[in-house]
Order: structure tokens, then C-alpha cells, then sequence
């Protein structure tokens, strides 16, 4: 979930999202957004509960989310 901020309470939002059980990393980044969330649930009612108290963190402006389908990692070295 890509997840814009207003002002500057990046630490306090940081704060809450790593609280919350489905979050599983947060990731400050540049660009149009200012946090990325990376969310597991297990049902997608799950999913938009999560997402649904993530936007009523004060502070959050505006997000996106994207379903990840598959992934693949490059060879390590």
C-alpha cells in the first residue's frame, strides 16, 4: 500500500502502521508517496479492514493498494 502523508508525521504514522498485525514492513520512500506498506491478510475482508483503518490514521492524505500475484527473486550471489 502506497500511502501519502501530510506535514511531517512520518514517525508517528511509521509508529502506527508497525502496530498494526497485518502490517508487515514499512518502507519510507520519495516521489509521489511518502510511506509503503507492505500488508498480509489472510481473507480480503481482512484486507480492507486493514486498509480502511489505515486511511483513518490522521495524517494519511491519500493511498494506493496493489495485490502482489506472483513474485520473483534474482539469483543471490
Amino acid at each position: 500500500m502506497m500511502i501519502g502523508i501530510e506535514g511531517r508525521g512520518a514517525e508517528r504514522i511509521m509508529a502506527r502502521l508497525t502496530g498494526l498485525l497485518q502490517v508487515q514492513s514499512v518502507h519510507s520512500t520519495n516521489g509521489k508517496w511518502d510511506l509503503i506498506a507492505e500488508i498480509g491478510a489472510v481473507t480480503l475482508t481482512e484486507l480492507d479492514e486493514v486498509i480502511f483503518r489505515i486511511r483513518n490514521i490522521e495524517g494519511v492524505m491519500t493511498s494506493e493498494t496493489n495485490l502482489l500475484l506472483t513474485t520473483r527473486r534474482a539469483g543471490r550471489r
